[in-house]
C-alpha cells in the first residue's frame, strides 16, 4: 500500500489537477482502459511529456493567432 502512495500520479505527469484529469478522461479518448493508460503514462520519461506538451501548446497558440489550418 505504501508503494502506491509514493508512486507518481499520472495527472501530475501531465501537469494537470486530479479533477481536470478525471474530467478530461484521456484514457477514454485514447481507446484504452484507465489502468492501461496510466501504466503507459508512468513509463514515459518526463522530458518526452514536456516536449509533447510544449508542441501541443505551440500548435494551439498558432491556431488561435492564425486560425485552423485549411480554413
Amino acid at each position: 500500500m505504501l508503494k502506491n502512495l509514493k508512486r507518481e500520479k499520472p495527472w501530475a505527469k501531465l501537469r494537470m489537477t486530479r479533477r481536470a484529469y478525471e474530467a478530461a478522461r484521456p484514457w477514454a479518448k485514447s481507446g484504452m482502459d484507465r489502468q492501461q493508460f496510466e501504466n503507459i503514462m508512468l513509463a514515459i520519461p518526463d522530458e518526452a511529456i514536456d516536449a509533447i506538451k510544449l508542441e501541443a501548446d505551440a500548435e494551439r497558440l498558432v491556431d488561435a493567432m492564425f486560425g485552423q489550418a485549411g480554413e
